[in-house]
């Protein structure tokens, strides 16, 4: 039997149609350069000198001098990027990259703690959780931060999945703390619309540090607005459904909205369409969209605000 499904109260909305970017930057630039552009950047040097910026900004996160997970370095040799998102480098624990080759442009992520690794592992358990309850578990590979090749850009998400058949990349998740939710949705944006992606589903995570709220948001692609010109695809990455974690008076709480369609919709869960991740409609008996239920959400928020001392 499937999940239930959301009780809903429906609405003309564009609320979740947007987000904290204008279309014309969108639709006239790469998503991943702009982010780059959106950070301060410095040159390469030396290997040590940039090993120990990436050190000093965990540090920083660690200690909460700053909010800002990320760091932009310039004219980076190709070899250097490999060498630092080898999975036997030390950076390759706490940081994830994106590395432009034509450009030279590098891109680090800071992992800051405990509690957005955790968010990472969870959140990878409740999607093998759910796949092999609807018996699709080895239709996919789970990549972790694998690096794929994207556009021009050699990027790491924080978690991945491709199809078996093919071992494409189709669903990306992405968390970061909550200072940081524009350049999350760059990077829903990147994985999404860069040219020779196959990514259809993106799902971030975005993680307050001061208070118990965690902000999940599901992106996808969807046709451009009426009347708009562009050289570019006539699909566009837009942000789907919302879902706000949050607890007050000992409770904690989910609400949310789905947009499709022009029609908002509340829900207290998240979907996920099974097309847009295994790569194909669900024609077995069991195969359905992957539903993470409310309860599994609470749970998910309650182990990370007890990670961070707010529980």
């Amino acid at each position: 039997m499937d999940p239930p499904r959301p009780t809903s109260n429906t609405s003309q909305s564009s609320e979740l149609s947007t987000f904290e970017f204008s279309s014309v930057e969108s639709e006239s630039e790469d998503p991943f350069m702009l982010l780059a552009k959106d950070v301060k950047q410095q040159p390469f040097t030396t290997n040590t000198s940039l090993q120990k910026s990436l050190e000093r900004r965990q540090r920083e996160l660690q200690q909460d001098q700053t909010r800002d997970q990320y760091l932009v370095f310039t004219s980076v040799p190709p070899e250097q990027s490999s060498r630092l998102s080898d999975d036997r480098s030390r950076t390759s624990k706490y940081c994830r990259f994106s590395f432009n080759a034509e450009t030279g442009i590098l891109i680090a992520k800071i992992m800051p703690n405990l509690p957005h690794e955790l968010a990472i592992r969870s959140f990878d358990e409740l999607i093998s959780l759910e796949l092999r309850a609807i018996n699709a578990r080895r239709d996919m590979i789970p990549c972790g931060s694998t690096t794929f090749t994207i556009g021009n850009w050699k990027k790491e998400a924080d978690c991945c999945w491709a199809p078996a058949t093919d071992a494409r990349l189709s669903f990306v998740m992405e968390v970061g703390l909550s200072e940081s939710a524009r350049r999350l949705a760059l990077n829903a944006h990147g994985w999404l619309e860069t040219y020779s992606s196959s990514v259809k589903l993106v799902v971030t995570i975005s993680i307050k540090r001061e208070n118990p709220e965690i902000i999940l948001s599901r992106w996808e692609l969807v046709p451009r607005g009426y009347g708009v010109l562009t050289r570019l695809s006539p699909l566009s990455a837009r942000r789907t459904a919302s879902l706000k974690l949050s607890r007050t008076n000992n409770t904690t709480s989910v609400t949310g909205e789905s947009y499709m369609n022009g029609i908002t919709t509340t829900t207290t869960q998240l979907d996920l369409p099974f097309d847009k991740i295994v790569g194909r409609p669900p024609h077995k008996p069991q195969e359905r969209d992957l539903v993470i239920p409310e309860r599994e959400l609470r749970i998910f928020a309650e182990d990370i605000w007890r990670q961070q001392s707010l529980l």
